[in-house]
């Protein structure tokens, strides 16, 4: 067992589960951010090429929208990515939101059926 004057280790920190201690950025923001803006790119012109409206693009970027696989799939073909960088960004956004709403539900029994390995059925 650790005593409080021990410097956690990397390996402590990956022993338990990782839990973000902000908002992750949303992916509009790194569209805009690291994508359009270095590049030159406007909205409009995004827009054009991924076959979707420029107040769509908009809502993105602002974080009115969310990315769905639909428009993963147009981001990852126009920006040279993959869709699933779109969609993981987008998920550890929602799974944010959904702790930080959820935490203090007094309905959830957390750890209920949580074992500690042995009360699983026989081999």
């Amino acid at each position: 067992m650790k005593t409080t004057t021990e410097t956690p280790t990397k390996r402590d920190a990956m022993e338990g589960p990782y839990i973000r201690r902000r908002r992750p950025r949303e992916p509009g923001y790194l569209l805009a951010e690291y994508y359009l803006k270095p590049k030159g790119i406007t909205q409009t012109d995004f827009a054009a090429a991924t076959g979707l409206t420029r107040k769509h693009i908009s809502s993105v970027i602002h974080g009115r929208a969310s990315i769905t696989p639909d428009t993963a799939v147009r981001f990852a073909e126009v920006l040279g990515t993959s869709p699933e960088y779109w969609l993981n960004l987008q998920t550890a956004v929602a799974l944010w939101d959904a702790r930080q709403a959820l935490k203090d539900d007094p309905s959830i029994q957390r750890r209920r059926f949580a074992g500690n390995g042995d009360d699983g059925p026989a081999a």
